[in-house]
């Protein structure tokens, strides 16, 4: 059982004082850690956070209007003279999130055998075929959300902010979870989300360009990555290495490391591997032997996927055999590779590929699903982030024989600029260019052009729900309710009516 979390002051002052705090000499009661005003309840220690757009300082008065019985800041001269409550004063806020999150939570990490997985593409995936291949009541933290056994939780972000993920992790204990797997985005460890948490092993997919709209450059997007490899986060590694930046980062990792991929100097080396319609196979080398490893997942991408997954899983204790028993019942994580089809109908592949390496990955996927058809790709972007990569998902567009260029969510950009700077990687192209900015009608007209040996194949998206075209950040307020699967298989079902008409 969990011990109830420390809710008194001392210990909480304890913690701050490591920090450097300025403490006073007693508080009260505290329950929880909070960042956002608007979630303050009673009893609650309300952390001002500072952010781009804005400051937790100037809703102090608010968090403790709502009940906020402490506040935890780091500019004491923004907040307003008197609040009638203690104050902790830190040198950086972010800097004690990840500690007092952990320590108010009753530390659930202690109870917890925990991996880490990150990587450019495949993070999902791989935590998905890694918690089944550990078996038991492991909890799964992906951007997908949060699962233990048939308990499931939504969440926000990718890697959640460190207080909700120390109590979401508390909630998988209470729910009888020995082992976790925690998806850990670059972000995430980059602004201390992951702060409190020691994994017993982090994993590493690959690596390619993304979110420098938030790093700024190739080697800071490097270095938080690299981050999640020292020994205050993480006890040991297993590193994809088929690309430069993995070996890269077995060579420089100062935690034991088990190197996964195709070259002959890899600890668990991939001799074959293969993947349809049926799912991947993977025939290993590992240790002096060799294991057959199967999933119902669906793309040759995931080959090093699956066999991180398993190598991770071996590193943990499970034996190799039972890994890879489990890894084959696994179901694949929603909008990853999800086939759709229908009688005399094309089929539909809906995946989450949002950046070029990933795209050209699924276009060479669904090439290889319909060996003698044609691919139709409905493609967009997510506008206010990452423009920088645009043009290079026009250009892995290329392949595909007809491109349905479309709106995914324009967050307060003009939907028609978007589309434009994706059709300058196309330039040039053979496939046939369409523009078609409402989503669900340019899904379900690439499903009207399909014919029954084709593919179409939707991307960017995957497993969410919600699509934004106002300002700002995802809001449920002022988003639509919108998943592509859902749209495909309206899309597959009215084609089938007017065949049988």
């Amino acid at each position: 059982m969990l011990a109830d979390p420390p809710s008194r002051w001392t210990p909480l002052a304890a913690v701050a004082a490591r920090a450097g705090a300025a403490l006073p000499p007693a508080g009260p009661v505290v329950d929880a850690l909070v960042m956002d005003s608007r979630r303050v309840a009673p009893g609650d220690l309300f952390a001002c956070v500072r952010g781009a757009r804005s400051d937790g300082h100037e809703h102090a008065a608010a968090a403790v209007a709502a009940g906020a019985v402490a506040v935890l800041a780091d500019r004491p001269d923004r907040l307003p003279h008197d609040l009638g409550v203690p104050v902790l004063v830190v040198p950086a806020v972010r800097a004690v999130l990840g500690p007092v999150g952990a320590l108010l939570a009753g530390d659930p990490a202690d109870r917890l055998r925990v991996v880490a997985v990150t990587g450019s593409n495949g993070k999902t995936t791989t935590s998905t075929l890694l918690a089944g291949a550990l078996g038991g009541r492991c909890g799964l933290l992906t951007t997908v959300g949060a699962t233990v056994g048939r308990h499931t939780r939504s969440t926000a972000l990718t890697t959640p902010e460190a207080p909700d993920l120390h109590r979401l992790l508390r909630w998988m204990v209470q729910r009888g979870a020995t082992t976790a797997v925690v998806e850990a985005s670059s972000i995430a460890v980059d602004v201390g989300r992951v702060d409190g948490l020691c994994a017993e092993v982090a994993v590493f997919t690959g690596f390619e360009p993304d979110h420098l709209d938030h790093h700024g450059t190739l080697e800071q997007y490097w270095a938080s990555k690299a981050r999640l490899f020292t020994p205050d986060r993480a006890r040991a590694a297993v590193v994809v290495t088929d690309d430069p930046w993995g070996r890269r980062l077995a060579d420089q990792a100062v935690v034991p490391v088990t190197r996964v991929g195709h070259d002959a100097d890899c600890d668990v080396r991939v001799l074959r591997g293969t993947s349809g319609a049926a799912g991947t196979e993977v025939l290993l080398e590992h240790d002096g032997g060799r294991h057959l490893v199967r999933s119902p997942v669906v793309g040759r991408v995931h080959v090093t996927n699956l066999a991180a997954a398993w190598a991770a899983a071996v590193a943990m204790g499970v034996a190799p055999a039972t890994a890879a028993r489990r890894l084959a019942s696994v179901a694949p994580p929603d909008g990853r590779n999800t086939l759709l089809t229908a009688p005399g109908s094309p089929l539909v592949v809906v995946d989450y590929a949002h950046t070029p390496g990933a795209l050209a990955d699924a276009v060479a996927t669904a090439s290889e699903l319909r060996p003698y058809g044609e691919v139709h790709l409905v493609l967009g972007a997510r506008g206010a982030r990452d423009r920088w990569k645009r043009q290079g998902l026009g250009t892995a567009a290329r392949a595909a024989d007809h491109v349905w260029l479309t709106n995914e969510g324009s967050h307060g950009e003009d939907p028609a600029a978007i589309v434009a700077e994706l059709a300058v990687g196309l330039l040039g192209s053979n496939a046939r260019v369409r523009t078609v900015l409402d989503r669900r009608a340019a899904i379900t007209a690439a499903v009207d052009a399909a014919g029954p040996e084709d593919v179409v194949l939707v991307v960017g998206r995957g497993h969410e729900t919600l699509l934004q075209d106002a300002p700002g950040a995802l809001d449920p307020a002022t988003a639509q309710r919108f998943a592509d699967a859902d749209v495909a298989r309206a899309a597959l079902g009215e084609g089938r009516r007017r065949l049988a008409g």
